[in-house]
């Protein structure tokens, strides 16, 4: 493999931390589903000939962004970072965040990642603990680095498993998504293209363009766009909108072949409501390794 191959190696298995970090920054628990969670508005008490509205109160969002690209057999990467979101609702730190992968063959792929999570509320209350924990597999179709190819398709189903306070009593705490992820490489850049369902009720489709700075440095810019597709008549009521959109900037520095640091920092671009952050940020390092594989 050649130098630039390893960077570009590396800056994939980068660009699936911090996108994971900054797209799915937890201080909007409920929205991205990863987090402890945030008190419910139909946990209140119905006042005398009050009619309770049913329904969560809380949109189901989820997005996921990543490139095409799977690691070679024994080719891996593990990641530590850490998270800030800020909300209407208060502000969550994630601290530390881990995420590892290796490639376990030439078209499959398998990661996992669990943060530890701090929610501050505007009430004074507060949470901490371990918060949504995932797994995450990616299954290459087109490979974007065979021989005389640009382009690249890969699936990558998922596991969710969310924290106690992510859901509400008698919930089921396991969740799936599915992701369809489009590779395309440029001679100076490359675009990366993911869509997808989260079985909470929720779609999404959302894309980023990577562009080298120099050698060791590269910046991306990515936006998604979310939308609960379940219906929810006390998030209607209150005005909750179903859908959002976000944007993401962030930038990798390569070390070396092996050490990727990396940050983030994004926002809700569509009309803040409860569901959206008024700031993401993301950082940390990812130190890519490889195991002898012997036939």
């Amino acid at each position: 493999m050649t130098q630039r191959m390893r960077v570009l190696s590396a800056r994939s298995a980068a660009l699936a931390a911090l996108l994971l970090l900054a797209l799915a920054c937890p201080a909007v628990a409920q929205s991205w589903g990863r987090g402890l969670g945030r008190p419910s508005s139909t946990d209140r008490v119905r006042r005398p000939g009050e009619t309770l509205i049913p329904g969560r109160g809380v949109r189901q969002f989820g997005t996921w962004l990543d490139d095409a690209t799977v690691l070679g057999e024994g080719k891996g990467w593990t990641t530590i970072g850490a998270g800030y979101s800020r909300a209407l609702f208060g502000h969550q730190w994630d601290a530390p965040s881990v995420d590892a992968g290796i490639g376990l063959g030439n078209h499959l792929q398998i990661a996992v990642n669990a943060p530890f999570s701090r929610v501050a509320y505007t009430d004074g209350s507060s949470l901490r603990g371990l918060g949504d924990a995932y797994v995450v597999a990616k299954i290459g179709l087109v490979d974007p680095e065979a021989s005389g190819r640009t382009f690249g398709i890969a699936l990558a189903p998922m596991l969710e498993v969310l924290s106690s306070g992510s859901v509400r009593v008698g919930e089921n705490r396991a969740c799936g998504a599915q992701r369809i992820r489009v590779e395309r490489r440029f001679s100076g850049c490359r675009g990366c293209v993911t869509d997808g369902y989260f079985s909470r009720g929720a779609a999404f489709g959302s894309g980023a363009l990577e562009v080298p700075l120099t050698s060791k440095v590269a910046v991306t810019g990515a936006v998604s766009h979310t939308r609960s597709v379940n219906s929810d008549p006390l998030s209607d009521a209150r005005r909750l909108s179903p859908r959002r959109w976000d944007i993401t900037g962030s930038a990798t520095c390569a070390l070396t072949s092996k050490a990727i640091l990396f940050g983030s920092v994004g926002r809700t671009v569509s009309p803040l409501d409860e569901n959206g952050s008024s700031l993401a940020l993301g950082a940390g390092l990812s130190l890519g390794f490889e195991r002898v594989v012997r036939h």
